[in-house]
């Protein structure tokens, strides 16, 4: 029987309701930094000479939007919305990238579901 590595990561961050679609923006661009920062540092010291006597993982922010309803949407729209009720998400890579279009995406989301993510 193999025995369980230990494993390094930054603290686990606690998931958050967001009405503001820029806010939303802003906290995923911030765990994106913090997380990727992590991992840079951590190969930083390796590089350095740092043994590494533990697995290194971080992870992507994510959006979620919970929906209990069919809403009425524009068939029209290619995003903005999800198709039926329940849990959705995604995981969220380089967000400064797409600032523009998470803020509309996010608002979109909310505006035509009527919950937060």
């Amino acid at each position: 029987m193999k025995k369980a590595q230990s494993l390094l990561s930054p603290k686990r961050m606690l998931t958050e309701a967001f009405t503001d679609a820029s806010g939303a923006r802003d906290r995923l661009e911030e765990i994106y930094e913090r997380n990727t920062k992590f991992l840079r540092d951590r190969f930083e010291a390796y590089v350095q000479g740092e043994p590494l006597k533990t697995r290194v993982r971080a992870t992507y922010p994510f959006v979620r939007i919970t929906t209990t309803t069919h809403s009425r949407v524009d068939s029209r729209l290619s995003y903005g919305f999800v198709a039926s009720p329940g849990v959705h998400e995604t995981s969220i890579t380089r967000p400064d990238l797409f600032r523009r279009y998470l803020i509309e995406q996010i608002g979109l989301l909310m505006q035509n579901h009527g919950v937060p993510v």
